[in-house]
């Protein structure tokens, strides 16, 4: 009997294609990644005005202590996908590539039945730009009375030609607002119909979204996905924000290096397409490598939202290799950030899990940098494109090792040869994100000489959800409530946006009306989505903050103390402290909220545009019917206000969900069974 073998619902990769730094498409990459090539390193000034955000003081306000980063440099394709920014015109260009070598028959059945589910945690950066005047007009123009400032009309003037040349259609200004407007446009260029959404699980995004990717597939209510994850802004405030946290490199990141102070921000976009390995077969495409599991988990009640903790890694890799040898892991692509305290945990993990092993390790961010949603994406095609080569590339840039001498991981200096003539070569992907979100993936060689085994689904009784709990929390919260009742420290609470705090008080008020005590719950098996549009209130209030050094260049006319003066505008907004980074990304909302409940299940941001909760709830359902457990689902009443160019938010709804099976087992309140979700295109 051989010795490899599948199970009848396993998912696989057939196609791959990016646009990361120095690599514009998967051969290029596999170039640099052999011979060791960096792509970090100072930002182009028209990218990043170092006069205007840099600074060597760590203490100064609104500025960064670096400008290093690993960037896209390609202005024939941004022509290519001319009207595109650089978010879309990335994604597009490496899908196009994704589906390249697919076959005939993989390419018709795609037009009728083909899902999109990106990795996503930011908003192009060129959108705070965009969105600038529009957002701070009435405001200026207050304040330039106020101030009581001559050539008040020039100011003005100039400041909105500075950041608005001219007024964009009201197509181009929505499709800037909704980041998953990507989405969409993958699916129009290339004639898929299909489900679609943007997974935000921070710099875990891109596999949170191959997660959502193989639960479809396996599902079988999809024939084929596009996923893979996109990230596409560099913008000033984003250097600010890793600065006051103290995350950021000097210059470049070491993961693993006891030099290391911090990691390097990178950009880019990584596409995969999946099918099922039986539909592989059948429609004779190349097979890059099997999706053999993925576990996620979150690390439940931490001390911070943006410190890691080893319990919640290791119950990933534990669910990750449930079934699975993990000794016979031949390579892990690690998180690796390049910060002291994100290696070091990340190795005591690995460590205490494959003791006894002697497996070795890199992270692919060393050469291109962190490129937080698309992170994932890019340690994946990395081991893909090892697998193919038979060989794991090198960590040359280790100088000294921060890997104990005789742990189970080891950081491979040189290139490594793998040979396996029997069985399969096994890889491990780990990826973490910012809210305590952690997954590991572990991804098998695909081998000719092989069995299919089959794999039984859960009872259909089992499988039915149900609605066992509603809440809600409107638009006014009381800060001091909320300090009291989620122990939240008193600085952080003006750092967050409040649908932060409208959703946990939604989820309060689920378990309060259902009576369903929380302790009672085996918390490891509560996982919480959140559904809303990317970008929230909170930050655009840091990028609008941080660009008003831009004031330097559109009011050259004015002397200096004037234009301190209008810069002074900025005080409106929130100072950017180490507080302000788990306050304004969407994926914390659900971090906060298993932080605050202790869940330890997995936790990400779903974004559909406008459509974002049936998006989340059909995640949900599936997630619920494939693993099972209870599934905490918050989500916001949204408005597009174009003319300010900015999402209203007001109630947050909260719905507990669990399998017929569980509620019964358990007696939950059913207060609603979900038959059906429908998707129309």
């Amino acid at each position: 009997m051989s010795k490899n073998f599948y199970y009848n619902n396993d998912v696989c990769v057939v196609g791959i294609g990016c646009v990361l730094p120095d690599a514009n498409n998967p051969q290029e990459f596999w170039g640099n990644l052999s011979v060791g090539r960096c792509s970090i390193r100072k930002m182009p000034e028209e990218r990043f005005k170092s006069r205007l955000y840099l600074s060597d003081d760590k203490n100064a306000e609104d500025k960064a202590y670096s400008n290093y980063a690993a960037f896209v440099e390609n202005p024939l394709l941004f022509k290519q996908y001319k009207g595109k920014n650089r978010l879309q015109a990335m994604a597009l260009e490496a899908t196009r590539q994704s589906l390249e070598h697919l076959s005939p028959d993989t390419l018709k059945r795609a037009k009728k039945n083909t899902a999109v589910f990106l990795g996503c945690m930011d908003v192009d950066e060129a959108f705070a730009v965009q969105r600038f005047y529009r957002h701070n007009s009435e405001s200026l123009k207050k304040y330039v009375e106020e101030k009581n400032l001559r050539n008040g009309r020039e100011i003005l003037t100039n400041i909105k030609k500075h950041f608005s040349e001219e007024d964009p259609p009201e197509e181009e200004i929505v499709s800037s607002m909704l980041t998953s407007s990507v989405v969409g446009l993958i699916k129009k260029n290339f004639g898929f119909r299909g489900e679609g959404a943007l997974v935000d699980a921070a710099c875990a995004s891109s596999i949170a979204a191959m997660d959502v990717s193989v639960n479809a597939l396996r599902d079988h209510k999809v024939d084929m996905v596009i996923t893979g994850g996109i990230e596409g802004n560099l913008g000033p405030d984003t250097f600010v924000l890793f600065s006051k946290v103290g995350a950021l490199s000097k210059g470049r990141c070491a993961p693993f290096d006891q030099s290391a102070d911090g990691l390097s921000q990178g950009e880019g976009a990584v596409i995969f397409a999946l099918q099922r390995v039986e539909d592989a077969l059948k429609d004779g495409n190349t097979i890059y490598g099997v999706i053999r599991s993925i576990g996620g988990s979150s690390d439940g009640k931490s001390s911070s939202l943006f410190s890691p903790s080893s319990g919640g890694q290791i119950l990933a890799l534990r669910r990750a290799y449930e079934g699975f040898d993990k000794m016979a892991v031949d390579y892990i692509e690690c998180h690796g950030t390049g910060t002291k305290i994100g290696d070091k945990t990340e190795l005591r993990s690995l460590n205490e899990f494959f003791k006894g092993a002697r497996i070795p390790i890199g992270s692919v961010k060393s050469l291109i940098g962190h490129t937080k949603g698309a992170a994932g994406g890019a340690g994946l095609l990395k081991c893909l494109l090892s697998m193919k080569n038979k060989t794991i590339p090198p960590s040359k840039y280790v100088k000294n090792s921060a890997a104990p001498l005789h742990g189970a991981v080891r950081v491979n200096k040189k290139t490594v040869a793998v040979k396996k003539k029997n069985s399969q070569m096994r890889f491990g992907i780990s990826s973490f994100g910012f809210g305590n979100i952690n997954y590991h993936a572990v991804v098998d060689e695909f081998k000719n000489d092989f069995m299919v085994l089959k794999k039984e689904n859960m009872s259909p009784d089992d499988n039915e959800i149900v609605i066992i709990g509603k809440g809600v929390s409107s638009s006014k919260i009381d800060p001091k409530s909320i300090k009291e009742k989620f122990n939240i420290p008193p600085r952080s609470v003006p750092q967050a946006d409040k649908v932060h705090f409208q959703a946990l008080l939604s989820v309060a008020d689920a378990f309060e009306r259902s009576n369903i005590k929380i302790d009672s719950l085996d918390k490891e098996n509560v996982f919480v989505i959140s559904a809303t549009t990317l970008g929230l209130g909170a930050a655009f209030d840091l990028a609008d903050r941080v660009r008003h050094f831009e004031f330097k260049g559109a009011l050259s006319f004015l002397d200096s103390k004037s234009i301190d003066l209008m810069i002074g505008h900025k005080n409106k907004f929130p100072k950017v402290t180490e507080d302000t980074g788990p306050g304004i990304l969407n994926n914390v909302i659900s971090g906060r909220i298993c932080n605050a409940f202790d869940f330890k299940g997995k936790n990400f941001n779903i974004d559909a545009d406008l459509n974002s909760f049936p998006a989340a709830l059909n995640i949900a359902v599936r997630e619920l019917r494939s693993k099972g457990g209870v599934a905490v689902l918050v989500f916001c009443e949204e408005e597009l206000d174009k003319k300010k160019m900015r999402v209203q938010r007001k109630k947050v709804s909260c719905l507990l969900l669990s399998t017929l099976g569980l509620a019964k087992k358990e007696n939950y309140p059913i207060r609603e069974l979900i038959k059906r979700i429908g998707y129309h295109d």
